[in-house]
Parts: structure tokens; C-alpha cells; sequence
């Protein structure tokens, strides 16, 4: 309490009024007080009037003693003052927040350092502003209004986030603090500002990254995603959770997770999973589960699940199911097509194939014959040139079903692909029976077909007869006979019935002398390699390329590879071939790269028989050393042929393949024998798709449904797809809309010579 006496007083004698009172207070006091005690203590004149001029000395004395008093208090007041005033102007000048003084009517008055770094302006200049100029013009009108409350007494401060416009444009985000200072002869308002910009980009940061989180989330097709916790309630579920399982958002959330989709036989498990994952914070591992939809029917997922697990806040732990029910269908569908056509359901050429093989096993025991009759409608091509491969798919299926109609339950009736048909006769008395079940079945075609356009269509067949064991001891040997059998046919004008004879010499001497040739071609290098391109679908860009190989005679001219490849491979000579083509295409693509070429992969094709062979592996060890080219730059495409040979050696072959870096691809994946039970088994980096499920694209619906399975399969399996056979705008565009990476074809280029590719590599835009 006496300090704050000591104070007033301090105060007061300071003020003008209080010392003019003082003083003169004093004064009245002495004059008065002075002569009535000099009146009482002498009464002689002279020694009066002496004591009246010391009485005058006295008080000039007392006054000027009490005037260096004020005075020094006064000097003591304005030396403390000065002090105030100081370190008041040194914490305005120099606080680490920027402060100003802002008129009634918004004119800056004074704005510290810190203020005008923030905004970008000098002192000077920013006196020069009021702050509706600097305000963003979306924070005005809050601004204000926040004023003119504070001006009317409503309240006493206030706070808010505001922007400010800064010299250089840029826009400050601030938390303004607003207080209104009165004292006589002045008011104004005192202004707080704090810069919160890195603050509110992290705050716009959060938000834009939990939107795009939980718009993932939402709007992620086929992956349905449930948010739970340890008890199972359930806080999560987005739009693909109400697709799959059948319940709403609103149903869903605060409902137990276990009484939603999970049948009762999985819950005690369920639930102590989700105890384990809340405790340790640790997901259990990913899974196919059969799970319940809202209407009591199941739907398999393949189920991971994350777990969050913050301090002091209850874990969180999210469910993510991917719905396996189109790639289960898809699943089914494609081990339906690997033994059977798609387009009339009949048994497959590898169904077709294996029954051969069983018929002859089971004659073999008995001792008996069966046949086999291979047919080929006549000019069917003709047909899909003329109406379109709709109309080919239609004809095909009426043909089955006027085939199936003369087989008998024993009979095994395939189609083999395209316009070829094979009937298997596990056991015939004679050729003249097979002869006469030939007859029938070109007679069931000899009236027209109507198709749903309403085209009335006549074709006929064309058909070879071979028998076990009087042509052939083998399935391969025995549909060879009959396929010599059906050329001798259509050679002779088409729709009769041929039985295979060793009269049949002409084809053999013209296959001796195509072998004897092309040993030669071999030996004098006559040989060429072409290249087709392969292309990324989505870039464009050329990604690789298909080593093809192509013969030149110079007495035959142009002979197909499906002619001469065929030759080979019955000879021996393909192991040869294959070796050349895998030594001269290294050796290219090193020059390439030699020159400067960008890398690219080549794609080099390995028959059944070459990749059976034991020194496939040496050989391509030493391909590679001699021509430095880097292993992951070659590619081997393995049709599905080699997947028939023993199943153990195919997986050890492919994994040693696949150790030394170099790409492993099946070709024309969906026409042979790939057994499914056991391709995920191989290290295969592409499917292939073949070209006749692309040729029908778009028109045909059960190419496109084969195509897309295919694609669905691969991506399942982490495999790559490349389409063969584009040759149009409307293949390509589809493809792409299925998610196929990769496709060669006429539609961007035929095979070409070395020299022609390159230069269309290089001609591509970087």
C-alpha cells in the first residue's frame, strides 16, 4: 500500500493545479500565521520590523526550497517518463509480431518493422494506406463489421484469420488481434498481426490430401474399403462397400462389421483377429474369403487390412476387399475355352488332340482301328468377306450342331479353329464306314443355312480320312495324314472325301525338296531376319520388336515360314534354324546399339522342340557372350506347344532361362495346349494373345469376351499382354479400353528387313 501512496503523491505534486494550490495555500499560512506570532513574541518597533525582513528571507528561503522540490520530482517524473516511453517505442519497433496503430477511419499511424517486412512496404509508404487497401477483398466486410462493433461497445477485442494484399501481390494469411485505445485527445485502434501462411498451406495441405484420400477412397471402384474398431463397430464404408455388400452408408455405419457381411461360421475367427490387430497394431495377412451380402447371398474377396494406430486414440483398422466375382467368371471361363471353342462349345484342338491320343492308346491295347476325319468348310472366307465375321460365327454354330446330329454319343466332334472341324472314330470295322460317316456329314450340309439377316447360305465341306494304325502310330502323324488327305481334297476342287494312300507322293517329294534347299539356305546364309514392330498401346511409342524369319529361294521365290517352319521341325533342322536366328538378331541389335540406337527388346521365337532341346541353355549363354548384348534386351517366346512336354523340365527350364535376365513370353497364349493348373507356375513375363481372337474385333462378342479374359487373367497373374494381329483402329481402341500394354500388327507396320526397321524407329518423334 505505500508504494502505491508514495506514487499519488508523486503524481499529484506533479500536476500544475495541485503546486499552484500548494503554494499559494503556503503562503496564506505564512503571512497570516507569521505576524500574529511576530505580534506575540516582540513588541518592540525596531527589532519588529528587523524580524519582518527575516521573516521576507525565510519564506523566499522556504519557497525556493520547495520549488527545487517540484522540480526535482519533476525531473525524476519525466527522466522515468522518458525511460517508459523508450522501452515502450523499442518493444514496438522491434516485437517478433508486427503491430500497428490504426486510425477510426483506417489510416495506418504507425506499423513496426516486422509489419512492413511482412507486407512488403516501408514505413513511410504504408502510412500513406489504410487497411481496407490492403485487405483481401473477401476478408473485408468481416473486418469491418468486427469495427464497428468494437466502436460501439459491443465488445471489448476480437479475433480473426484475414489476408492482406502485400506489395508484391502475394496474399498473407494473418490472425488479426483487435483492441480500441482511448485517452483524452486521442483514439485509435491497436492492431495485432501474426503471418499464419505456412501454417494455413499446411492446414490447405491436410485438408487437400485427406480429400484426395477419402475421394480415392469413395469413389475406387471394385476395391470396397470398411473402417472398424476392435469391437467391430463400424465408422467406414464407402460406395464400392454399398455395391458389393448391399448396404448404405447409413445402414452400415455404427453397426457391428461382424453381423454385416461376415457368416457366423467366420466370426469368432474374425473377431479375435481384430482384437490382435487393435492390440499389436500389426495387419493380419492378406487372404481370399467367401464373405455375405445384405440379401444372404456370398461373394468372394480378396481381403487385406491396414491398421492405424495413433497415441491415446483407439486403433482403427481398415478392411480392403477387391470383389474376385468377374475374375472367378472369367476364371471359369477361360479353363472352359482351354478344352473347348467358345463360339460353337465343341471340344478345342487340345481336347481334340489329347482324345487322339487316348483312341490310339486304347486301339493300341485292343487291337483295333480308329479314324480320324479332319474337314474344312469351302470358302469361308468368302462367307466373312461377304457378311461379316457375325455372320461366319452364326454359320459356324448351325454347322456344329448338323455335324453333331450324325455323331454318335462315342464319336468326338472338335473344332480346331477357323473353319476346320475334326471328327474322332474311336472304333471303325473298315475305311468304307468312316467313308460313309464322311458322306453323311456332307450331306447334312448340302442344304442352305438361313442366317439371321436373312441370307440363305450353302457351303460345302471338304474332308480327309486317315487311320490308326494303317497311316500313322502317332496323334501328331495321324492328323498330319488326315490334313495330306484334306490338301489332296481342296487341291482337286474342294467338297469330296479323301482317304490318305501312299499314293500320295507328290506332297512328300516337293517337302524332300524344300528340305534339301533350305539346308542349303541355311549353309549359305540365304536366310534374312525381319522385324515387326511391337508398340505401348497408351504411348504409341515402338517398344520392341518380333525377330520373323524369312526365306527368299532364288528358284521358288518367297516361301511362308508356314510352309517352311513346318518342314524344319519334322527334319530336325529347326534346332539350327532357331540357333541362326538367335545368333544373327544379337548380332543386329548390337550393331544397333553400337551406333548409338536407344535399347530396345527383341523378341525372338523358340519352338517346342528347340526349347526341349538340352543345349538351349548353352546356347543362349553363348549368344549372349558373343555379342554383349544385355540379357534383359532379349525375349524368347515359347508357344504353347513346349508346355506339353514334361512339366517338371518346362518350370526348371524356364526358371534357369529366367535367372540369367532374359525375358520369357508364350505365344498365340488361348489356341494350344497351356494347361492353366500350372501357368502360374512359370516365370513368364508376356501372354501373347493370338491373332484370331484380334482378326473379329470388334464385331465378334466372344473374341472381345476371350480377348478380355485373357487380358484380366494375365494382369491377375502380374504378366504383360501383347496382342498380335492389329490391323485396325477399332482393334487397337479396344484393346486399349481392356488395358492390353503392348501390340504389333499391320495396322502400324508389316515385318520389316533390318535396315527398313531402324529407320522407322528413328523416324518416331522422342
Amino acid at each position: 500500500m505505500i508504494p502505491i501512496r508514495s506514487h499519488s503523491w508523486h503524481y499529484l505534486l506533479q500536476h500544475p493545479l495541485c503546486g499552484a494550490l500548494l503554494y499559494f495555500l503556503l503562503g496564506l499560512f505564512w503571512i497570516s500565521s507569521s505576524d500574529h506570532l511576530l505580534d506575540w513574541l516582540v513588541s518592540d518597533r525596531d527589532t519588529l520590523i528587523k524580524y519582518q525582513s527575516y521573516k521576507g528571507y525565510f519564506y523566499v528561503g522556504l519557497t525556493a526550497f520547495f520549488a527545487w522540490f517540484l522540480l526535482r520530482q519533476k525531473r525524476s517524473f519525466v527522466h522515468s517518463l522518458n525511460q517508459s516511453e523508450r522501452a515502450f517505442a523499442d518493444t514496438f519497433t522491434h516485437a517478433a509480431i508486427g503491430i500497428a496503430h490504426v486510425s477510426l477511419s483506417g489510416q495506418f499511424l504507425r506499423a513496426n518493422k516486422v509489419l512492413c517486412q511482412m507486407l512488403g512496404y516501408s514505413e513511410a509508404e504504408l502510412l500513406l494506406l489504410n487497411f481496407q487497401q490492403l485487405t483481401y477483398p473477401g476478408d473485408l466486410a468481416m473486418d469491418v463489421m468486427e469495427l464497428q462493433r468494437l466502436q460501439v461497445g459491443e465488445i471489448n477485442n476480437y479475433d480473426i484469420e484475414k489476408r492482406y494484399l502485400c506489395k508484391d501481390g502475394r496474399i498473407l494469411w494473418t490472425r488479426l488481434s483487435v483492441a480500441l485505445f482511448t485517452s483524452p485527445g486521442q483514439c485509435y485502434f491497436i492492431s495485432v498481426i501474426q503471418d499464419i501462411s505456412e501454417q494455413k498451406h499446411t492446414q490447405q495441405q491436410l485438408a487437400q490430401s485427406e480429400l484426395r484420400f477419402r475421394t480415392l477412397l469413395d469413389n475406387t471402384p471394385q476395391i470396397a474399403v470398411q473402417g472398424y474398431y476392435a469391437d467391430g463397430s463400424t465408422f467406414y464404408w464407402n460406395k464400392a462397400s454399398e455395391q458389393i455388400y448391399g448396404y448404405t452408408k447409413e445402414e452400415a455405419i455404427g453397426k457391428n462389421l461382424l453381423e454385416l457381411i461376415i457368416p457366423s461360421y467366420m466370426q469368432e475367427q474374425v473377431s479375435q483377429a481384430m482384437l490382435h490387430m487393435a492390440d499389436t497394431g500389426i495387419s493380419v495377412s492378406s487372404e481370399e474369403l467367401v464373405l455375405r451380402r445384405k440379401d444372404g447371398s456370398l461373394v468372394p474377396v480378396f481381403s487385406g487390412h491396414a491398421v492405424v494406430k495413433l497415441p491415446d486414440t483407439e486403433a482403427q483398422i481398415f478392411c480392403i476387399d477387391v470383389d474376385l466375382t468377374e475374375r472367378k467368371k472369367q476364371a471359369a471361363k477361360l479353363a472352359f475355352l482351354s478344352d473347348f471353342d467358345a463360339v460353337t462349345q465343341l471340344p478345342n484342338r487340345q481336347h481334340f488332340n489329347q482324345s487322339i491320343s487316348n483312341a490310339i492308346e486304347q486301339a493300341a491295347q485292343n487291337k483295333t482301328l480308329c479314324a480320324l476325319l479332319l474337314m474344312d468348310l469351302d470358302n469361308f472366307k468368302d462367307i466373312n468377306d461377304s457378311f461379316g465375321h457375325s455372320a461366319g460365327d452364326e454359320l459356324l454354330m448351325q454347322v456344329s450342331q448338323r455335324l453333331q446330329a450324325c455323331c454318335a454319343p462315342e464319336h468326338t466332334l472338335a473344332r480346331l479353329g477357323g473353319d476346320e472341324f475334326g471328327v474322332l472314330v474311336q472304333s471303325v470295322q473298315s475305311t468304307n464306314e468312316v467313308t460313309a460317316l464322311a458322306e453323311l456329314l456332307m450331306q447334312q450340309l448340302q442344304s442352305p443355312f438361313l442366317l439371321a439377316n436373312g441370307s440363305e447360305i450353302i457351303t460345302a465341306l471338304s474332308v480327309g480320312i486317315s487311320l490308326y494304325p494303317d497311316h500313322a502310330s502317332s496323334a501328331e502323324d495321324l492328323i498330319r495324314a488326315a490334313d495330306v488327305a484334306m490338301y489332296k481334297v481342296k487341291s482337286e476342287g474342294r467338297n469330296h472325301v479323301a482317304v490318305y494312300t501312299d499314293d500320295l507322293t507328290a506332297q512328300a517329294r516337293q517337302r524332300v525338296l524344300l528340305e534339301t534347299r533350305l539346308r542349303s539356305a541355311l549353309k549359305l546364309d540365304k536366310l534374312e531376319c525381319y522385324y515387326q514392330p511391337q508398340l505401348d498401346v497408351l504411348s504409341g511409342k515402338i517398344i520392341g520388336a518380333e525377330v520373323l524369319l524369312r526365306w527368299h529361294d532364288a528358284e521358288y521365290g518367297f516361301i511362308a515360314p508356314s510352309v517352311f517352319i513346318p518342314i524344319a521341325e519334322s527334319c530336325g533342322l529347326i534346332h539350327a534354324l532357331g540357333k541362326w536366328v538367335l545368333q544373327r538378331s544379337c548380332q543386329q541389335l548390337r550393331q544397333w546399339l553400337d551406333q548409338g540406337i536407344p535399347p530396345f527388346s527383341l523378341a525372338v521365337n523358340v519352338s517346342a522342340q528347340q526349347f526341349n532341346k538340352d543345349q538351349l541353355l548353352d546356347e543362349l549363354k553363348q549368344v549372349l557372350a558373343e555379342s554383349a548384348v544385355p540379357a534383359e534386351l532379349l525375349e524368347l517366346e515359347v508357344t504353347e506347344s513346349a508346355l506339353m512336354i514334361d512339366e517338371a523340365k518346362v518350370v526348371a527350364t524356364m526358371h534357369q532361362i529366367k535367372a540369367m535376365g532374359i525375358r520369357l513370353a508364350i505365344d498365340d497364349f488361348g489356341t494350344g495346349y497351356s494347361s492353366l493348373s500350372y501357368l502360374k507356375r512359370l516365370p513368364l513375363d508376356v501372354l501373347k494373345i493370338d491373332r484370331r481372337f484380334v482378326e473379329h474385333i470388334p464385331q465378334a462378342i466372344d473374341d472381345q469376351q476371350i480377348a478380355s479374359a485373357i487380358i484380366a487373367l494375365a494382369h491377375t497373374m502380374n504378366f504383360k499382354v501383347l496382342a498380335e494381329g492389329v490391323e485396325t483402329a477399332e482393334q487397337l481402341a479396344f484393346l486399349r479400353e481392356q488395358g492390353c500394354n503392348y501390340y504389333q500388327g499391320f495396322y502400324f507396320s508389316k515385318p520389316l528387313p533390318a535396315q527398313e526397321f531402324i529407320a522407322l524407329l528413328l523416324s518416331q518423334p522422342n
